[in-house]
Protein backbone atom coordinates (compact mmCIF):
# COMPACT_ATOMS: atom_id res chain seq x y z
CA UNK A 1 0.00 0.00 0.00
CA UNK A 2 1.33 3.28 -0.43
CA UNK A 3 2.79 5.75 1.77
CA UNK A 4 -0.44 7.46 3.35
CA UNK A 5 -1.97 7.92 6.80
CA UNK A 6 -4.30 4.96 6.56
CA UNK A 7 -5.61 5.66 9.66
CA UNK A 8 -7.90 8.63 8.06
CA UNK A 9 -9.37 6.13 5.42
CA UNK A 10 -10.53 2.99 7.85
CA UNK A 11 -14.00 3.78 7.67
CA UNK A 12 -14.02 2.34 4.42
CA UNK A 13 -13.26 -1.12 5.58
CA UNK A 14 -16.56 -0.99 7.47
CA UNK A 15 -18.04 -2.47 4.33
CA UNK A 16 -16.17 -5.56 5.40
CA UNK A 17 -17.68 -8.53 6.69
CA UNK A 18 -13.92 -9.78 7.91
CA UNK A 19 -12.30 -7.69 10.80
CA UNK A 20 -9.36 -5.43 10.16
CA UNK A 21 -7.19 -4.63 12.68
CA UNK A 22 -4.25 -1.01 12.03
CA UNK A 23 -1.67 -1.90 14.72
CA UNK A 24 1.75 0.23 15.09
CA UNK A 25 5.23 -1.40 15.54
CA UNK A 26 4.89 -1.18 19.44
CA UNK A 27 1.83 -3.56 18.80
CA UNK A 28 -0.72 -0.43 20.07
CA UNK A 29 -4.65 -0.76 18.31
CA UNK A 30 -4.12 2.11 15.90
CA UNK A 31 -7.36 1.45 13.85
CA UNK A 32 -10.36 -1.27 13.85
CA UNK A 33 -13.27 -1.51 11.67
CA UNK A 34 -16.98 -2.55 12.56
CA UNK A 35 -16.67 -5.77 12.10
CA UNK A 36 -13.40 -6.19 14.25
CA UNK A 37 -15.59 -4.42 17.25
CA UNK A 38 -18.38 -6.44 17.09
CA UNK A 39 -15.53 -9.63 17.18
CA UNK A 40 -14.07 -8.38 20.45
CA UNK A 41 -17.18 -7.05 21.49
CA UNK A 42 -15.66 -3.72 22.42
CA UNK A 43 -16.39 0.07 21.17
CA UNK A 44 -13.69 2.04 19.56
CA UNK A 45 -12.94 4.30 22.29
CA UNK A 46 -12.10 0.84 24.03
CA UNK A 47 -10.00 -0.59 21.73
CA UNK A 48 -7.79 1.72 20.03
CA UNK A 49 -4.91 2.68 21.80
CA UNK A 50 -4.33 -0.50 23.80
CA UNK A 51 -2.22 -3.01 23.10
CA UNK A 52 -3.30 -5.70 21.26
CA UNK A 53 -1.69 -8.51 23.39
CA UNK A 54 -4.41 -7.73 25.70
CA UNK A 55 -6.92 -9.89 23.53
CA UNK A 56 -4.65 -11.57 21.68
CA UNK A 57 -1.42 -12.80 23.76
CA UNK A 58 0.27 -14.54 20.95
CA UNK A 59 0.70 -11.53 18.53
CA UNK A 60 4.22 -10.85 19.34
CA UNK A 61 5.12 -12.06 15.62
CA UNK A 62 2.16 -9.63 13.36
CA UNK A 63 4.72 -6.73 13.43
CA UNK A 64 7.71 -8.28 11.95
CA UNK A 65 5.85 -10.82 10.04
CA UNK A 66 6.46 -10.68 6.41
CA UNK A 67 4.23 -8.94 3.70
CA UNK A 68 0.85 -11.50 3.60
CA UNK A 69 1.67 -14.12 5.77
CA UNK A 70 -1.16 -16.54 6.43
CA UNK A 71 -1.81 -16.35 10.40
CA UNK A 72 -3.81 -17.84 12.96
CA UNK A 73 -4.55 -16.24 16.29
CA UNK A 74 -6.09 -17.23 19.64
CA UNK A 75 -7.77 -14.68 21.93
CA UNK A 76 -10.70 -13.81 24.14
CA UNK A 77 -13.41 -11.34 23.66
CA UNK A 78 -13.43 -8.15 25.93
CA UNK A 79 -16.41 -10.41 28.07
CA UNK A 80 -13.59 -13.18 28.50
CA UNK A 81 -15.25 -15.72 25.47
CA UNK A 82 -12.62 -17.31 23.37
CA UNK A 83 -11.83 -16.44 19.95
CA UNK A 84 -10.02 -17.83 17.10
CA UNK A 85 -8.85 -16.06 14.32
CA UNK A 86 -6.99 -17.01 10.97
CA UNK A 87 -6.50 -14.19 8.10
CA UNK A 88 -3.40 -12.25 6.57
CA UNK A 89 -1.07 -10.00 7.83
CA UNK A 90 0.41 -6.84 5.52
CA UNK A 91 3.10 -4.64 6.25
CA UNK A 92 2.05 -1.04 5.75
CA UNK A 93 3.44 2.71 6.73
CA UNK A 94 1.82 5.39 8.10
CA UNK A 95 3.47 8.66 7.89
CA UNK A 96 6.84 6.98 7.49
CA UNK A 97 6.29 4.23 10.20
CA UNK A 98 5.69 0.64 9.51
CA UNK A 99 2.42 -0.51 10.69
CA UNK A 100 0.78 -4.03 10.50
CA UNK A 101 -2.49 -4.32 8.80
CA UNK A 102 -5.16 -7.28 9.96
CA UNK A 103 -7.57 -8.91 8.13
CA UNK A 104 -9.44 -11.95 10.11
CA UNK A 105 -12.10 -13.94 10.52
CA UNK A 106 -13.59 -16.21 12.87
CA UNK A 107 -11.72 -19.85 12.34
CA UNK A 108 -15.06 -21.48 13.84
CA UNK A 109 -17.36 -19.71 11.62
CA UNK A 110 -15.40 -20.89 8.59
CA UNK A 111 -15.39 -24.38 9.70
CA UNK A 112 -18.81 -24.31 10.54
CA UNK A 113 -19.46 -22.92 6.79
CA UNK A 114 -16.85 -26.08 5.37
CA UNK A 115 -19.19 -28.70 7.20
CA UNK A 116 -22.31 -27.37 6.00
CA UNK A 117 -21.02 -26.90 2.75
CA UNK A 118 -19.82 -30.56 2.91
CA UNK A 119 -22.92 -31.68 4.03
CA UNK A 120 -24.83 -30.41 1.30
CA UNK A 121 -22.44 -32.24 -1.30
CA UNK A 122 -23.28 -35.33 0.20
CA UNK A 123 -27.02 -34.81 0.92
CA UNK A 124 -30.47 -33.45 0.19
CA UNK A 125 -31.07 -30.07 1.83
CA UNK A 126 -35.18 -31.01 1.82
CA UNK A 127 -35.73 -34.55 2.41
CA UNK A 128 -32.41 -34.72 4.75
CA UNK A 129 -31.66 -38.01 2.94
CA UNK A 130 -28.22 -38.74 0.85
CA UNK A 131 -28.23 -37.64 -2.38
CA UNK A 132 -26.41 -39.03 -5.32
CA UNK A 133 -23.01 -38.83 -4.54
CA UNK A 134 -23.25 -39.33 -0.90
CA UNK A 135 -25.01 -42.44 -1.94
CA UNK A 136 -22.02 -43.50 -3.84
CA UNK A 137 -19.61 -42.50 -0.94
CA UNK A 138 -21.77 -45.13 1.54
CA UNK A 139 -21.82 -47.69 -1.20
CA UNK A 140 -17.73 -47.33 -1.64
CA UNK A 141 -16.84 -47.33 1.64
CA UNK A 142 -18.91 -50.32 2.54
CA UNK A 143 -17.40 -52.38 -0.33
CA UNK A 144 -14.04 -51.01 1.22
CA UNK A 145 -13.95 -52.67 3.94
CA UNK A 146 -15.69 -56.22 2.81
CA UNK A 147 -19.22 -55.76 4.65
CA UNK A 148 -21.35 -56.98 1.43
CA UNK A 149 -21.12 -60.82 -0.08
CA UNK A 150 -20.37 -61.32 -3.40
CA UNK A 151 -23.38 -63.73 -4.01
CA UNK A 152 -25.66 -61.05 -5.57
CA UNK A 153 -27.78 -60.84 -2.66
CA UNK A 154 -26.37 -57.78 -1.83
CA UNK A 155 -27.88 -55.22 -4.40
CA UNK A 156 -28.48 -51.57 -4.87
CA UNK A 157 -32.32 -51.15 -6.13
CA UNK A 158 -33.52 -47.58 -7.53
CA UNK A 159 -37.11 -46.75 -7.16
CA UNK A 160 -39.04 -44.61 -8.62
CA UNK A 161 -42.14 -43.00 -7.03
CA UNK A 162 -44.06 -43.00 -10.28
CA UNK A 163 -46.27 -39.89 -10.26
CA UNK A 164 -44.43 -37.92 -7.50
CA UNK A 165 -43.95 -34.57 -10.18
CA UNK A 166 -48.09 -34.27 -9.55
CA UNK A 167 -47.43 -33.86 -6.10
CA UNK A 168 -44.56 -31.16 -6.47
CA UNK A 169 -46.30 -29.55 -9.55
CA UNK A 170 -49.56 -29.76 -8.15
CA UNK A 171 -49.99 -29.75 -3.97
CA UNK A 172 -46.10 -28.18 -4.06
CA UNK A 173 -43.13 -28.45 -2.97
CA UNK A 174 -43.39 -29.24 0.72
CA UNK A 175 -45.60 -32.12 -0.09
CA UNK A 176 -43.52 -33.93 -2.48
CA UNK A 177 -40.71 -33.67 0.46
CA UNK A 178 -42.78 -35.18 3.12
CA UNK A 179 -44.06 -37.96 1.01
CA UNK A 180 -40.46 -38.59 0.33
CA UNK A 181 -39.56 -38.58 3.60
CA UNK A 182 -42.27 -40.84 4.70
CA UNK A 183 -41.39 -43.36 2.39
CA UNK A 184 -37.83 -43.01 3.83
CA UNK A 185 -38.75 -43.89 7.35
CA UNK A 186 -40.69 -46.59 6.17
CA UNK A 187 -38.07 -48.32 4.05
CA UNK A 188 -35.34 -47.62 6.85
CA UNK A 189 -37.18 -50.17 9.28
CA UNK A 190 -36.80 -52.98 7.23
CA UNK A 191 -34.60 -54.95 8.41
CA UNK A 192 -32.73 -55.54 4.78
CA UNK A 193 -32.60 -52.11 4.20
CA UNK A 194 -29.09 -50.76 4.82
CA UNK A 195 -28.50 -47.04 3.08
CA UNK A 196 -31.43 -45.02 1.80
CA UNK A 197 -30.99 -42.09 -0.24
CA UNK A 198 -32.86 -39.44 -2.53
CA UNK A 199 -30.99 -40.17 -6.29
CA UNK A 200 -32.89 -37.57 -8.42
CA UNK A 201 -36.55 -35.31 -7.37
CA UNK A 202 -38.74 -38.87 -8.04
CA UNK A 203 -35.87 -41.56 -7.35
CA UNK A 204 -35.13 -43.35 -4.37
CA UNK A 205 -31.79 -45.66 -3.93
CA UNK A 206 -31.65 -48.41 -1.21
CA UNK A 207 -28.96 -50.83 -0.68
CA UNK A 208 -30.23 -54.13 0.61
CA UNK A 209 -29.43 -57.46 1.25
CA UNK A 210 -31.46 -60.59 1.63
CA UNK A 211 -31.26 -63.92 2.99
CA UNK A 212 -33.24 -65.42 0.10
CA UNK A 213 -31.18 -66.64 -2.73
CA UNK A 214 -30.74 -64.20 -5.33
CA UNK A 215 -33.16 -64.90 -7.77
CA UNK A 216 -36.01 -64.91 -6.20
CA UNK A 217 -36.76 -61.31 -4.97
CA UNK A 218 -40.41 -61.03 -5.38
CA UNK A 219 -40.77 -60.50 -1.54
CA UNK A 220 -38.14 -58.03 -1.36
CA UNK A 221 -40.02 -56.19 -3.60
CA UNK A 222 -43.46 -56.62 -2.42
CA UNK A 223 -42.10 -55.38 0.96
CA UNK A 224 -40.72 -52.25 -0.47
CA UNK A 225 -43.43 -51.67 -2.80
CA UNK A 226 -45.77 -51.64 0.23
CA UNK A 227 -43.30 -48.74 1.59
CA UNK A 228 -43.75 -46.35 -1.57
CA UNK A 229 -46.88 -47.67 -3.05
CA UNK A 230 -49.27 -44.81 -1.17
CA UNK A 231 -52.82 -43.07 -1.94
CA UNK A 232 -52.83 -39.46 -1.39
CA UNK A 233 -55.76 -37.63 -0.80
CA UNK A 234 -56.18 -34.07 0.10
CA UNK A 235 -59.51 -33.15 0.11
CA UNK A 236 -61.34 -33.85 -3.25
CA UNK A 237 -57.91 -34.21 -5.20
CA UNK A 238 -57.23 -38.37 -5.14
CA UNK A 239 -53.47 -39.47 -6.63
CA UNK A 240 -51.54 -42.55 -6.39
CA UNK A 241 -47.62 -43.52 -6.08
CA UNK A 242 -47.28 -46.40 -7.95
CA UNK A 243 -43.11 -47.72 -8.08
CA UNK A 244 -40.88 -48.96 -10.96
CA UNK A 245 -38.08 -51.41 -9.45
CA UNK A 246 -34.27 -51.20 -11.01
CA UNK A 247 -32.10 -53.53 -9.35
CA UNK A 248 -28.10 -53.89 -9.38
CA UNK A 249 -26.42 -56.73 -7.57
CA UNK A 250 -23.25 -56.09 -5.65
CA UNK A 251 -21.07 -59.04 -6.95
CA UNK A 252 -17.78 -57.57 -7.74
CA UNK A 253 -15.38 -56.11 -5.23
CA UNK A 254 -13.80 -54.12 -8.09
CA UNK A 255 -16.63 -52.41 -9.08
CA UNK A 256 -17.17 -48.50 -9.21
CA UNK A 257 -20.29 -47.25 -6.61
CA UNK A 258 -21.08 -45.31 -9.43
CA UNK A 259 -21.35 -47.83 -11.78
CA UNK A 260 -23.26 -50.26 -9.75
CA UNK A 261 -25.90 -47.07 -9.19
CA UNK A 262 -25.64 -46.75 -13.09
CA UNK A 263 -26.57 -50.48 -13.74
CA UNK A 264 -29.92 -50.11 -11.62
CA UNK A 265 -30.83 -46.77 -12.54
CA UNK A 266 -30.88 -48.31 -16.50
CA UNK A 267 -32.38 -51.14 -14.59
CA UNK A 268 -35.06 -48.68 -13.32
CA UNK A 269 -35.72 -47.23 -17.22
CA UNK A 270 -36.31 -50.99 -18.45
CA UNK A 271 -39.13 -51.15 -15.64
CA UNK A 272 -40.73 -48.13 -16.68
CA UNK A 273 -40.74 -49.32 -20.20
CA UNK A 274 -43.59 -51.96 -18.80
CA UNK A 275 -46.67 -52.19 -16.92
CA UNK A 276 -47.00 -50.08 -13.55
CA UNK A 277 -45.16 -51.73 -10.37
CA UNK A 278 -42.42 -53.72 -12.97
CA UNK A 279 -39.05 -54.74 -11.28
CA UNK A 280 -36.12 -55.80 -13.58
CA UNK A 281 -32.85 -56.51 -12.45
CA UNK A 282 -29.62 -54.83 -14.16
CA UNK A 283 -28.10 -57.56 -17.30
CA UNK A 284 -26.09 -56.92 -20.00
CA UNK A 285 -29.33 -56.97 -22.33
CA UNK A 286 -30.75 -54.18 -19.75
CA UNK A 287 -28.13 -51.90 -20.70
CA UNK A 288 -28.28 -52.91 -24.24
CA UNK A 289 -31.57 -52.50 -24.43
CA UNK A 290 -31.34 -48.74 -22.05
CA UNK A 291 -28.80 -47.46 -24.92
CA UNK A 292 -31.30 -48.72 -27.75
CA UNK A 293 -34.03 -46.74 -25.98
CA UNK A 294 -32.21 -43.99 -26.08
CA UNK A 295 -31.37 -44.12 -29.77
CA UNK A 296 -35.16 -44.50 -30.42
CA UNK A 297 -35.25 -41.44 -28.37
CA UNK A 298 -33.19 -39.47 -30.69
CA UNK A 299 -34.56 -40.06 -33.81
CA UNK A 300 -38.37 -39.90 -32.59
CA UNK A 301 -37.51 -36.80 -30.77
CA UNK A 302 -35.52 -35.70 -34.31
CA UNK A 303 -38.95 -36.84 -36.15
CA UNK A 304 -41.32 -35.21 -34.27
CA UNK A 305 -39.63 -31.66 -34.16
CA UNK A 306 -37.94 -31.79 -37.75
CA UNK A 307 -39.15 -34.48 -40.10
CA UNK A 308 -42.96 -35.22 -39.17
CA UNK A 309 -43.86 -36.22 -42.83
CA UNK A 310 -42.25 -40.13 -41.28
CA UNK A 311 -45.69 -40.19 -39.41
CA UNK A 312 -48.89 -41.73 -41.08
CA UNK A 313 -51.85 -42.96 -40.21
CA UNK A 314 -53.84 -46.04 -40.23
CA UNK A 315 -57.12 -46.52 -39.71
CA UNK A 316 -59.09 -49.16 -38.45
CA UNK A 317 -63.22 -49.85 -38.79
CA UNK A 318 -65.49 -49.97 -36.11
CA UNK A 319 -68.41 -52.46 -37.53
CA UNK A 320 -72.20 -52.30 -36.46
CA UNK A 321 -73.11 -56.06 -35.33
CA UNK A 322 -76.37 -55.61 -36.98
CA UNK A 323 -75.33 -54.45 -40.44
CA UNK A 324 -71.80 -55.08 -41.01
CA UNK A 325 -71.87 -51.17 -41.53
CA UNK A 326 -68.62 -49.15 -40.92
CA UNK A 327 -69.88 -47.09 -37.92
CA UNK A 328 -66.40 -45.37 -36.98
CA UNK A 329 -62.90 -45.86 -37.59
CA UNK A 330 -59.88 -45.22 -35.33
CA UNK A 331 -57.02 -43.29 -36.49
CA UNK A 332 -53.54 -44.93 -35.00
CA UNK A 333 -49.97 -43.57 -35.46
CA UNK A 334 -47.34 -45.02 -37.32
CA UNK A 335 -43.50 -44.48 -37.53
CA UNK A 336 -41.70 -44.89 -40.65
CA UNK A 337 -38.27 -44.91 -39.53
CA UNK A 338 -36.01 -43.93 -42.32
CA UNK A 339 -33.66 -46.59 -41.76
CA UNK A 340 -35.03 -48.63 -39.83
CA UNK A 341 -38.63 -48.65 -41.73
CA UNK A 342 -41.55 -49.38 -40.10
CA UNK A 343 -41.24 -48.94 -36.42
CA UNK A 344 -44.42 -50.39 -34.55
CA UNK A 345 -46.62 -48.05 -31.67
CA UNK A 346 -45.79 -50.53 -28.84
CA UNK A 347 -42.08 -49.78 -29.26
CA UNK A 348 -41.80 -46.01 -29.45
CA UNK A 349 -44.91 -44.97 -27.58
CA UNK A 350 -43.78 -46.09 -24.03
CA UNK A 351 -40.55 -44.54 -25.05
CA UNK A 352 -42.14 -40.81 -25.77
CA UNK A 353 -44.12 -41.50 -22.83
CA UNK A 354 -41.13 -41.50 -21.19
CA UNK A 355 -38.88 -38.55 -22.57
CA UNK A 356 -42.49 -36.28 -22.10
CA UNK A 357 -43.12 -36.03 -25.79
CA UNK A 358 -46.37 -37.94 -26.21
CA UNK A 359 -48.20 -35.11 -25.91
CA UNK A 360 -46.41 -33.75 -29.82
CA UNK A 361 -47.60 -36.93 -30.72
CA UNK A 362 -51.03 -36.27 -30.03
CA UNK A 363 -50.55 -32.96 -32.07
CA UNK A 364 -49.30 -34.75 -35.36
CA UNK A 365 -51.93 -37.31 -34.93
CA UNK A 366 -54.59 -34.46 -34.92
CA UNK A 367 -53.12 -32.50 -37.56
CA UNK A 368 -52.84 -35.32 -39.87
CA UNK A 369 -56.37 -36.58 -38.49
CA UNK A 370 -58.01 -33.09 -39.55
CA UNK A 371 -56.27 -32.85 -42.68
CA UNK A 372 -57.88 -36.64 -43.75
CA UNK A 373 -61.65 -35.39 -42.76
CA UNK A 374 -61.30 -32.67 -45.13
CA UNK A 375 -59.91 -34.20 -48.16
CA UNK A 376 -62.25 -37.27 -47.73
CA UNK A 377 -65.50 -34.41 -47.34
CA UNK A 378 -64.05 -33.07 -50.16
CA UNK A 379 -64.01 -36.54 -52.38
CA UNK A 380 -67.98 -36.74 -50.92
CA UNK A 381 -67.21 -40.06 -49.19
CA UNK A 382 -69.87 -41.81 -46.14
CA UNK A 383 -68.24 -39.72 -42.93
CA UNK A 384 -68.31 -41.14 -40.07
CA UNK A 385 -66.59 -40.13 -36.30
CA UNK A 386 -62.76 -40.98 -36.34
CA UNK A 387 -61.29 -41.48 -32.38
CA UNK A 388 -57.95 -40.75 -31.51
CA UNK A 389 -56.03 -41.45 -28.42
CA UNK A 390 -54.98 -39.45 -25.97
CA UNK A 391 -52.61 -40.42 -22.65
CA UNK A 392 -52.81 -39.08 -19.58
CA UNK A 393 -50.25 -36.58 -20.17
CA UNK A 394 -52.68 -35.12 -22.61
CA UNK A 395 -54.77 -34.72 -19.35
CA UNK A 396 -52.56 -33.31 -17.53
CA UNK A 397 -51.12 -30.83 -19.60
CA UNK A 398 -54.16 -28.77 -20.55
CA UNK A 399 -52.99 -28.31 -23.96
CA UNK A 400 -55.14 -29.80 -25.64
CA UNK A 401 -58.16 -28.61 -26.17
CA UNK A 402 -57.23 -25.01 -27.40
CA UNK A 403 -55.19 -26.78 -29.98
CA UNK A 404 -57.98 -29.02 -31.40
CA UNK A 405 -60.43 -26.05 -31.18
CA UNK A 406 -57.54 -23.63 -33.59
CA UNK A 407 -57.27 -26.91 -35.54
CA UNK A 408 -60.69 -27.64 -35.97
CA UNK A 409 -61.67 -23.73 -36.89
CA UNK A 410 -59.35 -23.35 -39.21
CA UNK A 411 -60.25 -26.35 -41.41
CA UNK A 412 -63.80 -25.53 -41.20
CA UNK A 413 -64.54 -29.21 -39.63
CA UNK A 414 -67.37 -30.51 -37.27
CA UNK A 415 -66.24 -31.47 -33.75
CA UNK A 416 -68.76 -34.32 -34.13
CA UNK A 417 -66.39 -35.55 -36.85
CA UNK A 418 -63.94 -36.56 -33.89
CA UNK A 419 -64.55 -38.99 -30.89
CA UNK A 420 -61.57 -38.97 -28.01
CA UNK A 421 -60.22 -42.37 -26.52
CA UNK A 422 -59.01 -42.46 -23.02
CA UNK A 423 -57.97 -45.38 -21.40
CA UNK A 424 -59.49 -46.34 -17.65
CA UNK A 425 -56.27 -46.71 -16.60
CA UNK A 426 -55.32 -43.36 -17.38
CA UNK A 427 -58.74 -41.78 -16.02
CA UNK A 428 -58.04 -43.35 -12.76
CA UNK A 429 -54.77 -41.84 -12.47
CA UNK A 430 -56.13 -38.40 -12.18
CA UNK A 431 -60.33 -38.50 -12.17
CA UNK A 432 -60.62 -34.89 -11.52
CA UNK A 433 -58.38 -33.94 -14.47
CA UNK A 434 -59.86 -36.51 -16.54
CA UNK A 435 -63.63 -34.99 -16.09
CA UNK A 436 -62.62 -31.65 -16.58
CA UNK A 437 -60.95 -32.81 -20.21
CA UNK A 438 -64.01 -35.01 -21.18
CA UNK A 439 -66.16 -31.60 -20.26
CA UNK A 440 -64.49 -29.48 -22.46
CA UNK A 441 -64.47 -31.77 -25.47
CA UNK A 442 -68.08 -32.73 -25.05
CA UNK A 443 -68.84 -29.17 -24.63
CA UNK A 444 -66.98 -28.80 -27.81
CA UNK A 445 -69.05 -31.29 -29.77
CA UNK A 446 -66.88 -34.67 -29.68
CA UNK A 447 -67.81 -37.72 -28.47
CA UNK A 448 -65.60 -39.30 -25.67
CA UNK A 449 -64.72 -42.74 -25.28
CA UNK A 450 -63.25 -45.00 -22.47
CA UNK A 451 -60.61 -47.23 -23.68
CA UNK A 452 -59.36 -50.54 -22.26
CA UNK A 453 -62.27 -50.96 -19.95
CA UNK A 454 -61.71 -53.67 -17.18
CA UNK A 455 -57.59 -53.67 -17.51
CA UNK A 456 -57.90 -50.92 -14.73
CA UNK A 457 -60.30 -50.93 -11.65
CA UNK A 458 -63.37 -52.39 -14.07
CA UNK A 459 -65.63 -50.39 -12.12
CA UNK A 460 -68.36 -48.46 -12.91
CA UNK A 461 -67.78 -45.65 -10.31
CA UNK A 462 -64.78 -44.72 -12.50
CA UNK A 463 -66.90 -43.60 -15.33
CA UNK A 464 -70.57 -43.32 -13.63
CA UNK A 465 -69.50 -39.37 -13.80
CA UNK A 466 -67.84 -38.90 -17.03
CA UNK A 467 -69.64 -37.23 -19.99
CA UNK A 468 -68.84 -40.68 -21.51
CA UNK A 469 -70.70 -41.73 -24.67
CA UNK A 470 -68.27 -44.91 -25.59
CA UNK A 471 -67.00 -47.44 -23.68
CA UNK A 472 -64.73 -50.12 -25.29
CA UNK A 473 -63.97 -53.54 -23.65
CA UNK A 474 -60.34 -54.42 -24.07
CA UNK A 475 -59.30 -57.29 -26.33
CA UNK A 476 -57.63 -59.34 -23.26
CA UNK A 477 -61.60 -60.53 -22.39
CA UNK A 478 -62.94 -60.56 -25.73
CA UNK A 479 -60.23 -63.16 -26.92
CA UNK A 480 -60.59 -65.19 -24.03
CA UNK A 481 -63.82 -65.89 -24.03
CA UNK A 482 -63.75 -68.96 -25.58
CA UNK A 483 -61.62 -70.97 -23.09
CA UNK A 484 -62.58 -68.84 -19.61
CA UNK A 485 -65.93 -68.33 -18.22
CA UNK A 486 -64.89 -65.50 -16.39
CA UNK A 487 -63.49 -63.70 -19.39
CA UNK A 488 -67.15 -63.94 -20.41
CA UNK A 489 -69.13 -63.34 -17.68
CA UNK A 490 -66.41 -59.88 -17.41
CA UNK A 491 -67.67 -59.09 -21.05
CA UNK A 492 -70.93 -59.75 -20.57
CA UNK A 493 -71.45 -57.31 -17.68
CA UNK A 494 -69.59 -54.27 -19.12
CA UNK A 495 -72.15 -54.21 -22.09
CA UNK A 496 -74.86 -54.21 -19.75
CA UNK A 497 -73.78 -51.62 -17.57
CA UNK A 498 -72.70 -49.65 -20.84
CA UNK A 499 -76.40 -50.24 -21.98
CA UNK A 500 -77.13 -49.28 -18.63
CA UNK A 501 -75.43 -46.04 -19.24
CA UNK A 502 -76.81 -45.10 -22.10
CA UNK A 503 -73.29 -45.69 -24.14
CA UNK A 504 -71.98 -47.84 -27.03
CA UNK A 505 -69.87 -50.90 -26.58
CA UNK A 506 -67.71 -51.67 -28.02
CA UNK A 507 -65.63 -54.76 -28.08
CA UNK A 508 -61.81 -54.78 -29.12
CA UNK A 509 -59.87 -57.52 -30.98
CA UNK A 510 -62.72 -59.78 -32.23
CA UNK A 511 -60.53 -61.93 -34.58
CA UNK A 512 -62.91 -65.26 -34.79
CA UNK A 513 -66.59 -65.68 -36.33
CA UNK A 514 -67.12 -67.37 -32.35
CA UNK A 515 -65.50 -64.17 -30.59
CA UNK A 516 -68.39 -62.25 -32.76
CA UNK A 517 -70.92 -64.24 -32.41
CA UNK A 518 -70.95 -63.93 -28.52
CA UNK A 519 -70.43 -60.39 -28.37
CA UNK A 520 -73.19 -60.05 -30.65
CA UNK A 521 -75.25 -62.89 -28.31
CA UNK A 522 -73.89 -60.42 -25.71
CA UNK A 523 -75.98 -56.96 -26.66
CA UNK A 524 -72.97 -55.62 -27.64
CA UNK A 525 -73.36 -52.63 -30.70
CA UNK A 526 -69.89 -52.39 -32.74
CA UNK A 527 -66.91 -54.71 -33.58
CA UNK A 528 -63.20 -54.06 -34.16
CA UNK A 529 -60.81 -56.40 -35.20
CA UNK A 530 -58.72 -58.66 -37.68
CA UNK A 531 -61.97 -60.21 -38.43
CA UNK A 532 -62.88 -57.54 -40.26
CA UNK A 533 -60.05 -55.48 -41.10
CA UNK A 534 -56.31 -55.08 -39.96
CA UNK A 535 -55.53 -51.25 -39.48
CA UNK A 536 -55.67 -49.54 -43.36
CA UNK A 537 -53.90 -47.24 -45.33
CA UNK A 538 -55.60 -44.11 -46.33
CA UNK A 539 -56.17 -45.06 -49.36
CA UNK A 540 -57.47 -48.36 -48.45
CA UNK A 541 -59.85 -46.65 -45.75
CA UNK A 542 -61.04 -44.39 -47.88
CA UNK A 543 -62.17 -47.31 -50.25
CA UNK A 544 -64.01 -49.03 -47.38
CA UNK A 545 -65.92 -45.85 -46.59
CA UNK A 546 -66.97 -46.02 -50.67
CA UNK A 547 -68.82 -49.35 -49.73
CA UNK A 548 -72.21 -49.18 -48.15
CA UNK A 549 -72.31 -52.00 -46.08
CA UNK A 550 -68.83 -53.28 -46.14
CA UNK A 551 -68.74 -56.13 -43.89
CA UNK A 552 -72.52 -57.36 -43.88
CA UNK A 553 -72.49 -60.27 -46.57
CA UNK A 554 -68.81 -61.60 -44.29
CA UNK A 555 -70.66 -61.19 -40.93
CA UNK A 556 -74.27 -62.83 -42.96
CA UNK A 557 -71.29 -65.96 -43.96
CA UNK A 558 -69.57 -66.22 -40.59
CA UNK A 559 -73.17 -66.40 -38.87
CA UNK A 560 -74.00 -69.64 -41.59
CA UNK A 561 -70.83 -71.10 -40.16
CA UNK A 562 -71.83 -71.14 -36.71
CA UNK A 563 -75.71 -71.97 -37.08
Amino acid sequence: MSDIDIADQFSSFDALHDSVFLIDFGGLVIAANTSALDTLGLTAMQLVGSPFSNYFPDCDMLVPGGDGDVIEISGRRGDGARLLLEGRSSVVYRNGSRCCLLVMRDRHSRVSLEEKLIWAAFNDPVTKLPNLVGFCSRIGQRIHVGEFPLDGTAMVIAISLGRLGFFAGTLGEATRARIVREAGDRLGRLEEVIEIALLDDSTLGVVVSTEDGPDDLTGLVEKLRICVEVSYSPSENAARIVPHFGISRISDPDLDPEDIVRKARFALNAAMQKAMGSAEIYEDETHREAVRHLVVEHDLRRAIFERKEEFWLAYQPKVDCNTGAISGLEALIRWNHPKRGLVGPNEFLPIARQAGIASDLTFIVLERLVEQIKEWQLAGLNMVPIAFNIGAEDVRENRLVPFLANLLQDAGIAPSALECELTETSIVADMRAAKHLFDQLVEMGLQTAVDDFGTGYSSLVHIIDLPVKVVKIDKSFVQTMETSKGSNAIVQAIVAMTRAMGAICVAEGVETPKQFADIRKHGCDLAQGYLFDKPLTPEAAAARLRETRSYGKRIDEDMAILV
